[in-house]
């Protein structure tokens, strides 16, 4: 079975069972997203043993995880509401503290390591925590954005959480298709051949074109969609083109600092965890900052 068959035949299972798990089961789409993290930040630190160094990867999983949970406040209230526990900090206090915690618990035990390069050591692993975990977090952080708006609330007054989720996957696989697709047929001009060769100026902009273009033809399939005013679908479908593009450059610099093709062989065809979740741990953030931000 050649890669090509491999990338088909698993993308065709995989994507309709995460479509109806994002739409039916936000239990376990926390629960995906959690298992996710630590999967990413396992690999992200993978490349940086290729390289030589020794980060605090047992540490660092725990504290990835420990970040996305810090963005399911709503779902974990919920979950642990029979055990008559509370969830009472603000979001943005549990990832504050989260973030102070594991600076300090990470450096501190870099004291008794004994390793050369510290300040690599200790850098590597809590970026690697950080970049992973509000990446995944702010995903399931967008689907509580629109539960929370939603409580209350008739069902259509207000955008249903795993679809907005769903229109998002959608765009950023769009975009990457239209990248390759374009790229290879018209591409001439390199964006950064130093990081990645085969990324042209065609592709790149055909991505943010057809990115932005999901999300307003999004109300013509889907009606719901007409409640997201036409300005703030332009910007959201600009942030992805954008941000998701960014995403996919930074995975392929730290890939090429290491000279790896995949961040692993977990996915057939595909490669690892990370070289399939690049756009959306960047393209996540950005979007729940803009949701808080123009209060959509």
């Amino acid at each position: 079975m050649n890669n090509l068959t491999k990338r088909i035949l698993v993308a065709v299972i995989a994507i309709p069972i995460v479509l109806f798990i994002v739409l039916e089961k936000p239990v376990a789409f926390f629960a995906l997203a959690i298992i996710l993290s630590g999967l990413t930040v396992y690999e992200y630190y993978g490349l940086a043993r290729i390289k030589g160094y020794s980060p605090q990867i047992s540490l660092g999983v725990f504290f990835s995880i420990l970040i996305t949970l810090s963005f399911g406040k709503f779902r974990l209230q919920s979950l642990l509401a029979p055990l008559k526990i509370s969830v009472i900090s603000p979001q943005f206090e549990m990832l504050g503290v989260l973030i102070i915690l594991s600076s300090v618990i990470i450096l501190s035990l870099e004291l008794f390591r004994g390793l050369p390069n510290p300040l690599e050591q200790t850098a590597i692993t809590m970026f690697g925590a950080i970049y992973i975990g509000v990446g995944m977090g702010s995903l399931f952080g967008i689907h509580e954005y629109f539960t929370l708006k939603n409580t209350g609330l008739e069902h259509l007054d207000m955008l249903p959480s795993g679809l907005f989720i769903v229109v998002l996957l959608v765009s950023i696989w769009v975009g990457d298709s239209a990248a390759y697709f374009v790229g290879k047929a018209i591409g001439k001009h390199k964006v950064a051949e130093r990081i990645s060769p085969g990324k042209t100026w065609e592709g790149s902009i055909a991505c943010f074109v057809f990115t932005i273009g999901v999300w307003v033809a999004a109300p013509l399939v889907l009606y719901i969609f007409s409640l997201l005013p036409l300005h703030h679908a332009i910007a959201i479908g600009a942030i992805i083109g954008i941000a998701g593009q960014f995403g996919d450059f930074g995975k392929s610099l730290l890939k090429r600092e290491v000279g790896v093709k995949d961040s692993s062989n977990l996915i057939p065809g595909h490669g690892g965890v990370l070289d399939r979740l690049d756009s959306i741990i960047f393209s996540a953030p950005m979007v729940l900052l803009y949701l808080w931000i123009a209060n959509v």
